[in-house]
């Protein structure tokens, strides 16, 4: 019979989810799970954190650990096509012991910064060890190119030693798969998670309107790899619209990027109930963009935030993420980013009911931000996304990582 392992941790400020942060509370955690979440209590022994907000651990809803072997290699430079075409390129020349090796540095790195929920993007599956010995939460979305390459398998919800271990449904793009495949790929994911990127750059936005240079170019790159844009079945002229002829878009379904949205778009995709997960360095290097998120979340669109590709950004560090979306955005309030990079990234997974909040029954591990500084409350959640968190964030509970 395993012993029940109890932890107790208090700081100066404690961040349960949406409003503001509450001063001197405490967490308890009884095997890895949330039991308890309140007020202080004189006389009960707890850790204390110190000077800084505890907050839920992040959930990094879209990355690509497996091209973790590519990092620094493919500096984004505006020219999408180009970044995607040198990609291509370099992938088959990685070596595969070292490339592993990249994974799991890149892995624990990403649980070091107070990550504990990731949905990564594979072809392979190979990055899913890394996940788990970095005890990390994970589902692995694979994902199908093309008009028949790479065939997810079925999704499943697995837990393993009391961390969640799942496979999930993807597809890459509308421009890239074909749209018969796209709804059956949908259909396979059932009630889990369907991921897909859209509306990422111009380029795809040419391509669907049928003319300017950058879609010719990709049209062109398709064309090389064996993809005829004729064979895409596309029935609009806008990747959002087509989705929707498709009948892909309900609140399982995760849209990815979303850059090129128009602010009509932001109110159909409120209406049509998907997620959006936005990737703010990666957008911004790759296509000098992103999505509109002050619209997008005014609409009621929920919104999360992922790293994308180690290939395309600097780091795997959520809090880098969400500095970037902040400075982008300075209207932006730090508590809506917050929960973008956590209830936001567990909703649109549909782990919800386990994740993004510290509430009982909410899986560790967390995450603790010091503050050097003492700011008043009104300013507290503003140090912490624009320069504490991205500088010295932290796991609590999480038992792989020292």
């Amino acid at each position: 019979m395993r012993e029940t392992r109890s932890q107790a941790f208090t700081a100066r400020w404690l961040w349960p989810g949406p409003g503001r942060p509450r001063e001197n509370w405490q967490v308890t955690l009884r095997d890895g799970r949330v039991s308890a979440v309140g007020p202080r209590r004189l006389g009960q022994p707890a850790q204390d954190l110190g000077e800084g907000l505890l907050l839920p651990g992040l959930v990094n809803a879209h990355c690509h650990l497996e091209l973790a072997g590519l990092a620094g290699l493919l500096p984004p430079d505006g020219d999408f096509v180009g970044w995607v075409q040198r990609l291509v390129r370099l992938r088959p020349s990685q070596d595969p012991a070292q490339a592993a090796r990249q994974t799991a540095d890149a892995a624990s790195r990403m649980a070091r910064c107070g990550v504990a929920l990731v949905a990564d993007i594979t072809n392979t599956g190979l990055a899913r060890q890394a996940l788990f010995a970095a005890g990390l939460h994970a589902i692995s979305l694979f994902e199908a190119l093309g008009p028949s390459n790479c065939q997810p398998p079925p999704p499943q919800l697995t837990w393993q030693d009391g961390r969640l271990a799942a496979q999930g449904v993807a597809a890459h793009a509308p421009y890239s798969v074909p749209g018969p495949r796209i709804a059956a790929l949908k259909a396979l994911a059932g009630g889990q998670a369907f991921s897909i990127h859209m509306a990422e750059s111009i380029a795809e936005m040419e391509l669907f309107a049928g003319d300017g240079p950058q879609g010719r170019r990709l049209a062109e790159f398709l064309f090389g790899r064996g993809a005829d844009v004729a064979g895409l079945g596309l029935l609009a002229r806008r990747p959002l619209a087509h989705l929707r002829a498709l009948g892909v878009l309900d609140r399982r379904t995760l849209l990815v990027h979303g850059a090129q949205l128009s602010p009509d778009e932001a109110h159909e995709l409120a209406a049509d109930g998907p997620s959006l997960c936005l990737c703010p360095r990666s957008n911004l290097g790759l296509t000098r963009t992103m999505a509109p998120a002050p619209l997008l979340l005014a609409a009621g669109v929920n919104l999360c935030l992922g790293t994308d590709s180690p290939a395309s950004t600097p780091d795997l560090n959520l809090w880098n993420e969400m500095k970037a979306l902040a400075e982008h955005y300075p209207g932006l309030a730090p508590d809506a980013i917050l929960e973008m990079a956590t209830g936001g990234g567990a909703r649109a997974l549909g782990l919800d009911q386990r994740f993004g909040r510290l509430a009982e029954g909410m899986h560790a591990p967390l995450c603790f931000v010091p503050l050097d500084s003492r700011p008043e409350l009104k300013h507290v959640l503003e140090a912490v996304v624009l320069a504490a968190g991205p500088a010295a964030a932290r796991a609590i509970g999480n038992e792989k990582i020292s």
